[in-house]
């Protein structure tokens, strides 16, 4: 899968990176803000959006309208931060990021066009 990992946390994002990477996907990763909505609208397609907790939830819901507008068919995962918590943000699926990269790998694998 292409996937775009969305995340101000830059140790996080490499962490995800390597653990895509060496699962065959191919992974941009992006930690500022401005990138992040630049590739939501830009013409690069992607297979999965991965947005973690750390961007602000008024750029997770832009970047969400914009991928939705521009990339209909992007499947978004919304990775959140702890059980429980209810996001602002409407994602096509939602993942903690406690559970770790199995979890995860688990779950690009459901969205899987």
């Amino acid at each position: 899968m292409k996937i775009l990992s969305l995340s101000l946390d830059q140790e996080l994002s490499q962490l995800r990176k390597s653990i895509l990477e060496s699962s065959a996907h191919h992974v941009l990763a992006l930690t500022s803000e401005k990138e992040a909505v630049q590739a939501a609208q830009g013409p690069a397609h992607y297979d999965a959006v991965l947005l973690c907790h750390h961007f602000p939830a008024a750029t997770a819901r832009q970047i969400v309208r914009l991928l939705r507008q521009h990339h209909p068919d992007t499947r978004i995962i919304h990775i959140v931060h702890v059980y429980g918590e209810w996001p602002e943000i409407e994602a096509d699926r939602y993942i903690v990021g406690a559970d770790g990269p199995d979890a995860l790998l688990r779950v690009l694998e459901e969205v899987q066009v």
